[in-house]
């Protein structure tokens, strides 16, 4: 019998799930950032990097909300990237005292690259797959952006408290 729509079956789902997607992303990330021959970035600068990815120009305050930064660390993680050629900083049109941050042809660059490294040790592994994991796995891609979008939104959590 499937239970995967039961509550303990739905809990070891998350559970897998969670267990499997932060390991997963910390060999996707170093294994192409080897492959790529890329410096090393902390996580939270890769996060700054993919939030403004490609044109995106954002303040501070707002890059540090939807990461869940504080003020501080947001400062500091940009103050340094900034230095390493990553970002660029320039006046907020909208307001003169505020600053918005984006992305330097540096960091464009360096996320190409790793993206077709990344792109290239994954399309080698994905060849093994059957077409019907392929499909699977195709599958669950959408999934997890559906997953991703609910968490970032909140609606996992307003739906489960007002049950």
């Amino acid at each position: 019998m499937d239970d995967s729509d039961s509550a303990p079956g739905l809990a070891d789902i998350a559970r897998h799930l969670s267990e499997e997607i932060g390991p997963f992303r910390r060999v996707l990330l170093n294994a192409s950032r080897s492959r790529a021959g890329l410096k090393a970035l902390p996580d939270a600068q890769i996060e700054i990097l993919r939030r403004l990815f490609p044109d995106k120009w954002e303040g501070p305050t707002a890059l540090g909300r939807q990461l869940g930064l504080a003020r501080p660390t947001i400062s500091n993680l940009v103050r340094t990237m900034e230095s390493d050629g990553l970002v660029a900083r320039r006046p907020d049109d909208s307001d003169a005292r505020s600053m918005r941050v984006g992305l330097t042809d540096l960091a464009r660059e360096q996320l190409r690259i790793y993206d077709i490294a990344a792109e290239g040790l994954l399309v080698n592994i994905l060849d093994d797959l059957t077409p019907a994991e392929q499909r699977t796995l195709r599958d669950a891609t959408a999934l997890l952006g559906r997953i991703r979008e609910a968490l970032e939104h909140g609606d996992g959590l307003q739906r489960r408290q007002g049950s």
